[in-house]
């Protein structure tokens, strides 16, 4: 069968944290998500899913991690040595060489020359078709929140071969082929260059933000508002991972 690979497009998403327990328990009243844990050359390995749908993996951090707790979007690209050799040409830093796990493929993770971390992935058996309209409990955006647009983009047109769009409202959308990928913004004052993750929430913000609350999650951003497009509230888990909560926008009247 041949292999559909989805290159410029986020693919996986991961959780590193020191409390997977409580992770998985948080993850699982908030969003419908169950969850199994696997053997990897790393440790443990917990798969999450939504119904059938695996939405991403996590894994405790090691000993020697000195981050805080977060999610991280993983990239298709086409080759991740090559990817990892444009890094360093382009002011990036290596945080994870590439390494190959049998059956998944070889991935790496790095920083963009702002701060962001981001992971590069080059599937084993492919990254499948693009999926269809993100339902709930499912990921469907990535935000990079920088201290420089400017290097940004020009790190990630080399690097991974985005090109810049424009969004709603203008805003600097990366497009990978033809298909838009993750919205670019400048980060707040003070607040280091960060990616987020974006997942769909059932039914309205305000009650999936009050759950989180009740669960353990603390409240960054409590509402923003996204015309057209939808609304979003930016929480960190009971561990510490921030996550956007995601309200799409109702269907425009035909």
């Amino acid at each position: 069968m041949e292999k559909t690979y989805r290159d410029g497009q986020f693919v996986w998403r991961e959780l590193m944290t020191r409390d997977m327990a409580k992770a998985r328990a948080f993850y699982a009243e908030l969003l419908g998500w169950t969850s199994q844990e696997m053997a990897m050359p790393t440790g443990p390995y917990t798969i999450f899913k939504k119904g059938e749908e695996m939405v991403g993996g996590g894994m405790e951090a090691p000993a020697d991690y000195q981050g805080p707790a977060a999610w991280m979007g993983y990239v298709s690209v086409p080759d991740v040595d090559a990817a990892l050799a444009a890094t360093a040409e382009n002011g990036g830093n290596v945080v994870m060489p590439a390494m190959d796990v049998a059956g998944v493929g070889r991935f790496a993770v790095i920083a963009d020359p702002t701060g962001g971390v981001v992971g590069f992935h080059r599937g084993e058996s492919g990254d499948g078709p693009a999926p269809g309209m993100p339902g709930a409990g499912t990921f469907c955006w990535e935000t990079l929140n920088t201290t420089d647009m400017d290097r940004a983009k020009a790190f990630y047109t080399k690097v991974v071969g985005w090109s810049g769009g424009s969004g709603p409202g203008n805003v600097l959308v990366f497009v990978a082929g033809s298909a838009q990928v993750a919205d670019v913004e400048p980060a707040p004052p003070g607040v280091p260059s960060h990616w987020i993750s974006h997942v769909v929430v059932d039914g309205k913000l305000e009650a999936a933000r009050e759950k989180a609350e009740k669960l353990g999650a603390s409240v960054l951003v409590p509402v923003i508002e996204i015309p057209t497009v939808g609304r979003i509230s930016i929480v960190t888990d009971p561990t510490g991972a921030a996550i956007s909560l995601f309200e799409p926008a109702p269907p425009a009247a035909s």
